[in-house]
């Protein structure tokens, strides 16, 4: 991955004729500490880029910007709705602009709060070849992360917290989402308007996959969605879930069996299917079985959306409360959080409610 930021800093320092000594010195840091940012050893904390920002008299997302100093640039987009949309040029361009405002804003706000967001692959330098391979990589991801085989409580808020941005837009446009990446460093999840939350958790660990999975030379992009889609089933419920679940030597299983598994996974009855006969719980013929039984159900007036209720959020939060720290801890005024949140300040009063506590008298 290019330094971009280093040699950026590089070229201010030159462009003023400093040294590393002279830079470290008017910054505060150790001269070591400036060879290692130019030479992408290390990077910046925020205090440390605020103090760099004002030193050379260039905005904090200069270092985030394009060699050339053009804005963030959101690249490397996974669509797979892609052929649905009508002008899709015109489309993605309007969604990049959304994009690029919101994690310009998201940037801002965690260098004044001094916090230091990194994505890590859990799943670098693994090879996907095969259906095993998604399997053992959905456990590896929730090993790494700590999720064990439990359910996932909130999907985009464990994707936030691992430092992945979701930006929810609302489109008219027929998408469920998508993905890519800011400056080849930030990776971005974008979800357009889906009420359903078994389908936004289904969709949000699909986009996952495009960003996590390396696939072996050779797949087409079919394939590469059909693997993503088995990925983000894998990660809601692992294959031993499954099977404790729905437990061994079993005859039957009934309707109400699988919507318990719905209420505490948060997977829809489809894709629960799906996983069955992925994991070879059950084979072919009985999958067939499965899905006829649950179609002849469904068209007798019976919608699978209502029935079964997952509880949980399924909302990007994590700007918004950086925001209510950054107002708490007096890092934010409100006029200024007011402009980050594009609101009016006596809207984001009542929204964000002024009562607060001591933590520390």
């Amino acid at each position: 991955m290019e330094n971009l930021l280093g040699l950026k800093l590089k070229d201010l320092r030159e462009g003023k004729s400093l040294s590393f000594q002279q830079l470290a010195d008017q910054v505060g840091i150790a001269r070591q500490s400036i060879f290692k940012f130019e030479n992408g050893l290390s990077k910046p904390g925020a205090e440390t880029l605020l103090k760099l920002s004002d030193l050379f008299a260039v905005p904090f997302t200069y270092f985030y910007e394009n060699a050339d100093g053009s804005p963030l640039d959101f690249d490397n987009i996974r669509f797979r709705d892609a052929p649905r949309i009508f002008d899709i040029g015109t489309h993605l361009k309007e969604v990049k602009k959304l994009v690029v405002d919101y994690v310009s804003k998201f940037l801002e706000v965690e260098l004044i709060l001094g916090y230091n967001r990194q994505f890590d692959n859990p799943l670098e330098g693994v090879k996907i070849a095969n259906e095993k391979d998604i399997e053992k990589a959905a456990k590896t991801l929730r090993k790494k992360w700590k999720i064990g085989n439990s359910p996932i409580d909130d999907v985009v808020e464990t994707l936030e917290s691992k430092g992945i941005l979701v930006v929810e837009v609302n489109r008219s446009e027929d998408f469920l989402g998508l993905s890519g990446d800011i400056n080849k460093d930030i990776p971005i999840i974008v979800l357009n308007r889906i009420p359903n939350l078994e389908r936004k958790r289904l969709t949000a660990l699909h986009e996952l996959g495009h960003i996590v999975l390396e696939f072996v030379e050779g797949f087409s992009d079919k394939k590469v969605e059909y693997y993503c889609d088995f990925f983000a089933g894998a990660v809601l419920i692992v294959d031993e879930a499954v099977y404790m679940e729905f437990g061994k030597n079993r005859t039957t299983i009934s309707l109400a069996e699988l919507k318990r598994i719905k209420e505490r996974y948060g997977i829809s009855i489809q894709a629960l299917i799906v996983r069955a006969k992925q994991t070879d719980y059950i084979d072919q013929k009985t999958s067939e079985e499965w899905w006829q039984a649950y179609d002849e159900w469904y068209k007798g007036g019976n919608n699978q959306n209502n029935f079964g209720k997952f509880e949980c959020r399924e909302q990007a939060t994590r700007f918004k409360n950086m925001i209510i720290k950054g107002i708490n801890e007096k890092k934010l005024s409100w006029s200024k959080a007011a402009e980050l949140c594009a609101m009016k300040i006596d809207h984001l009063k009542q929204e964000f409610n002024g009562l607060t506590f001591n933590v520390r008298s």
